[in-house]
């Protein structure tokens, strides 16, 4: 198996050297050139990793090319006949990306269950993948975070009710149907004259999708202790959950088919999807308390990218809270941008990018034009109420503190701009220092921190 970490063609150079940890690597070369890509989406061609291996027959060596970009997760390469596992980017202090922080602080704005779209895929019906238990793959854990936190956004809201089946031996009454057969074995053949085996219905919130939503969660309790990363995170949120369905019955499930039509119950889709994952997942035994040197597990990708523009969503609305404030993901003459800030104080046009390069970095060419161009739509300046004769400030935000890189970058043609420091009076979230650039007029650059845990 190739273990990496994300953005590891930024951080190394001698990708050759991580491929010869592979035992019998040289016998991938049946040809010259060997090329593999997995795709997050094959439809949009965002790649989670492209492996390039050449041999070069004049000298006898080979040259190889290791490219991960902003995915974690864990696949199989059929062409080369490995595995690959990418984990979260360590930084200097041998501390690791808290991703399942990123997600809750992410989730505390109720606007992000809505754009919850890619930002996993789950392989289940693919063939499963052994793996070191010391490497702790990070889906079950993410998934349990996602999961809990829809339930909690559910709780808020107020449990589904609806009318369900009661079948309840009565004394002295008769409710509902008589369920003949029951009623003749269990009272008449016993002599019990008094009694009626009734089959009625009640209202309220002892219903099946409930009842599913709690087995899950006693499933996720039961091995909260062995994810130690996250117990202290995840066990207020499990306490004030279980709180609520004490009415709901115990049942047992392997899974539930479900379908939700009231838009206002429409989080308990994503629970039940969530909810079913996470017991495949644990029916297979992945779990942290098994004592087995390695398990099987799903292939899967999380993206990060798409996981820190929750996260930054999450701090703009902090910072502008009120209704339209920011706007996500708007779409105009068919490009999609990241924000949009429409306040009485600011107005601005936001791009995240999870580049680790911008910290001690300019944007390319590439984004800064992009960026630029997204400020000029004329539907943008009709959002935000702007005359023509004005600019509209543009912000790139980045994560601070990902590690330094030590070498230049090899994949993006970087620009001649420089960002130089100016008032932080500019800053969209905390109270930073922002950047400005000395190229173009009123686009910034602001640094937002992410959380990190030992490792």
């Amino acid at each position: 198996m190739l273990h990496i970490s994300e953005h590891f063609e930024y951080y190394n150079r001698d990708h050759l050297g991580a491929f010869r940890k592979l035992q019998d690597w040289e016998t991938y070369f049946d040809h010259d050139i060997l090329q593999e890509i997995i795709y997050f989406d094959i439809h949009e061609k965002r790649r989670c990793i492209e492996i390039l291996l050449k041999k070069e027959t004049e000298d006898h060596q080979y040259a190889c090319s290791i490219s991960s970009s902003y995915f974690i997760g864990l696949d199989r390469l059929p062409g080369f006949g490995f595995s690959v596992y990418i984990e979260p980017k360590l930084n200097n202090a041998n501390q690791q990306i808290n991703y399942i922080e990123m997600l809750l602080e992410a989730l505390k704005e109720p606007e992000n269950f809505e754009h919850l779209d890619n930002l996993v895929t789950t392989k289940l019906n693919d063939e499963w993948i052994e793996i070191e238990n010391h490497l702790q793959p990070v889906l079950t854990p993410f998934l349990i975070a996602q999961f809990l936190s829809v339930t909690k956004s559910i709780m808020k809201k107020g449990l589904k009710k609806s009318y369900y089946d009661v079948e309840e031996n009565l004394n002295n009454k008769i409710k509902g149907k008589i369920m003949v057969g029951q009623q003749i074995r269990e009272n008449l053949l016993k002599n019990r004259l008094t009694k009626t085996a009734c089959k009625f219905q009640n209202f309220g919130y002892d219903i099946e999708v409930n009842q599913f939503l709690k087995y899950v969660m006693s499933r996720i309790s039961s091995s909260l202790d062995t994810y130690h990363s996250i117990k202290d995170s995840l066990s207020p949120i499990m306490k004030y959950c279980m709180g609520g369905f004490q009415q709901v019955s115990h049942k047992s499930f392997t899974s539930l088919k479900y379908k939700e039509k009231n838009p206002f119950y429409k989080n308990y889709n994503l629970a039940v999807n969530l909810g079913n994952q996470i017991l495949a997942l644990q029916d297979y035994n992945i779990s942290r308390k098994s004592n087995k040197e390695k398990c099987t597990h799903p292939p899967f990708w999380i993206d990060m990218s798409k996981l820190f523009e929750l996260y930054v969503y999450r701090q703009l609305r902090e910072k502008f809270p009120g209704k339209g404030e920011v706007k996500y993901h708007n779409k105009y003459n068919r490009q999609e941008l990241d924000f949009i800030i429409n306040s009485q104080d600011t107005k601005a046009v936001v791009d995240a990018k999870y580049k680790p390069r911008y910290r001690n970095g300019n944007p390319s060419m590439e984004d800064a034009r992009q960026l630029a161009g997204y400020t000029r739509l004329r539907k943008v300046y009709d959002e935000l109420g702007i005359s023509d004769d004005q600019l509209i400030p543009a912000y790139f935000i980045y994560p601070e503190n990902l590690p330094e890189l030590t070498l230049p970058e090899n994949t993006d043609h970087v620009s001649e701009d420089v960002f130089d420091d100016c008032n932080t009076h500019l800053s969209l979230v905390d109270r930073k220092a922002v950047r400005s650039s000395t190229t173009y007029k009123q686009m910034y650059m602001q640094a937002v921190d992410l959380p990190f845990t030992n490792v």
